[in-house]
């Protein structure tokens, strides 16, 4: 568990290294730009730590509650550079009602700069990328498993597009 945002944030760039040889591989980086990192926590208590911790080193905190959770959109106040640009967002989610959640990072989002997200899940299964659409209901995703249950997450826009339009009907 991360005592300091520092230490959080080494962590989260073994993720984002992982990410960029995976859009190196399959020649992705000028056809997508990396949008949000997320991680889940174990506990509220978990949740009301990380998200203290962030208080001071973010531009900006956005609750939303989705599938009766808290979900934090945290602004850093400095990205984590990518090969596919900047991750400005990391994406805090509260404990799931059922208690099923672990703690650690789960994914990694972006989205297509070129061509629909139809486009590319049809151009990294052409390259036998497994790619499991994923429908909840507040979206559908197309995810990709890296590597120690962190996923790269295909949506077709920013989240903040998407919370700008749904939540605070902007956009």
């Amino acid at each position: 568990m991360s005592s300091s945002v520092e230490e959080f944030i080494k962590k989260a760039r073994e993720y984002v290294r992982n990410f960029e040889a995976w859009a190196r591989e399959y020649e992705l980086t000028d056809k997508i730009t990396a949008d949000h990192f997320g991680y889940k926590c174990s506990s509220a208590e978990e949740f009301e730590r990380l998200r203290k911790l962030f208080e001071e080193y973010s531009d900006y905190i956005y609750q939303s509650i989705i599938s009766k959770r808290r979900i934090d959109i945290i602004k850093l106040a400095f990205p984590l550079e990518t090969n596919c640009g900047h991750l400005w967002f990391l994406e805090l989610s509260d404990q799931k009602p059922d208690g099923s959640q672990k703690s650690g990072f789960d994914h990694l989002e972006f989205f297509p700069i070129k061509n629909s997200v139809a486009d590319l899940v049809r151009y990294l299964k052409d390259k036998n990328v497994v790619v499991v659409k994923v429908e909840r209901t507040h979206h559908t995703t197309y995810d990709i498993a890296l590597s120690n249950n962190f996923k790269v997450r295909i949506e077709t826009e920013s989240l903040i597009k998407k919370i700008g339009r749904e939540e605070m009907g902007i956009f």
